[in-house]
């Protein structure tokens, strides 16, 4: 089984403003099938969106049903991107192990590249950051030369 799935929450328990709260503060990531995704946020409010957890869409109909789960719940979904010119993408957690963070971070920047036109072009500094830690560069672009921080 998954022994990491806490609870499987029903829509009618979602109603009150602080049992949301509670809701959202209980886990770390919320999956929902994707054929609800689209009406899900007026379900849940804007505490979770505030709060960064934002629900991770799985398809419930998949035959590997085990791999979509744990694919999803390695994952975030980035809701409401903003429009200034400075971006936080959540790319994992602190208890994920270095593959796992190194793939999140590629797949995260290859998605931000393909939505933010000319790609590279466009994007002038990645930095990590964890909640209480300072940003560390990893990647700098100084007159389109763009320099990556190796190990």
């Amino acid at each position: 089984g998954w022994k990491n799935i806490k609870a499987v929450v029903s829509t009618q328990s979602t109603g009150e403003l602080e049992a949301k709260r509670i809701l959202c503060d209980s886990h770390d990531v919320f999956l929902v099938d994707d054929r609800i995704l689209p009406i899900v946020p007026r379900w849940l409010g804007s505490y979770f969106y505030r709060k960064g957890k934002a629900p991770v869409k799985v398809n419930l109909k998949k035959k590997d049903l085990k791999l979509e789960i744990e694919g999803a719940s390695r994952s975030y979904m980035v809701a409401n991107l903003g429009k200034g010119n400075n971006l936080s993408i959540p790319c994992g957690r602190v208890s994920f192990d270095n593959e796992l963070l190194s793939e999140n971070l590629q797949s995260a920047l290859g998605e931000l590249c393909a939505n933010v036109k000319p790609g590279w072009k466009n994007i002038k500094a990645v930095y990590l950051k964890t909640e209480n830690s300072v940003a560390l560069p990893v990647y700098t672009a100084f007159d389109n030369r763009a320099f990556k921080i190796s190990e």
